[in-house]
């Protein structure tokens, strides 16, 4: 599975742009999170140009991931001429929070939802994607996202501060292709990312150098990844 990235920062990482990964596929676009940034690098890059559908997962509704969904929605219906596609879970609170998201915006009818394994064998890139809700903030409902694709599974956590759901990731795959985590070079009680020092325990030596950082604060973080043998994604 091939992803780039629009970005690499975290929230307040205004120089490295929201964290957001994609592919295209059959002049299909696949993103993961929308966050204040990606829309208008989505239009510098002409990403767009050629693209017939939209396919997003939003890991929460916190604006650094979703931030400008209503300007990609608008876009969409008004230069497009399509409905963008928002991939969901089965979760009644998590998608009323993307509706009501999506209303504050001006977008009723810009975008539909559909169910995550609708996606199903849909994809050359993946043959499933599923949704696994993980901790972050208290707030609100934040998820990591798992995908199973012929070359390995793929684990992509775009905001949390517990190792359960990665752990849970490699108990259950044998064959692992990449680990997209985020990760903090801060160590406090009760925060709402995850140190990296605390994530390198967790993950086998062996898989360490599948690891890709993302969802940067600063340089001290591309370090402690570095010296755990941790890659960090490019953008």
């Amino acid at each position: 599975m091939d992803l780039k990235f629009l970005g690499r920062g975290a929230a307040f990482n205004v120089y490295e742009r929201n964290t957001s990964a994609y592919f295209i596929e059959n002049q299909t676009l696949f993103l993961i999170d929308c966050g204040e940034s990606v829309f208008s690098t989505l239009i510098e890059k002409n990403i767009l140009n050629d693209i017939h559908d939209v396919y997003i997962l939003i890991s929460h509704t916190h604006s650094d991931h979703c931030g400008s969904l209503g300007s990609l929605g608008l876009y969409c219906k008004y230069v497009k001429k399509i409905k963008m596609k928002l991939i969901v879970p089965h979760d009644s609170a998590y998608i009323h929070s993307l509706k009501l998201l999506m209303e504050l915006f001006g977008n009723v009818d810009t975008y539909e939802f559909v169910y995550e394994e609708e996606l199903d064998h849909q994809f050359i890139n993946f043959e499933k994607v599923r949704y696994d809700l993980t901790s972050h903030t208290k707030d609100l409902h934040c998820y990591s996202f798992v995908f199973e694709a012929k070359k390995g599974a793929v684990f992509y956590s775009a905001d949390t501060n517990v190792v359960d759901n990665v752990v849970h990731f490699i108990d259950t795959y044998d064959n692992i292709a990449t680990i997209y985590m985020e990760g903090t070079d801060l160590d406090i009680p009760d925060d709402v990312h995850l140190n990296i020092d605390k994530l390198s325990s967790v993950i086998p030596q062996h898989l360490h150098s599948c690891v890709y950082l993302m969802h940067i604060r600063n340089h001290a973080c591309v370090e402690d990844a570095i010296k755990n043998g941790f890659q960090i994604v490019k953008i």
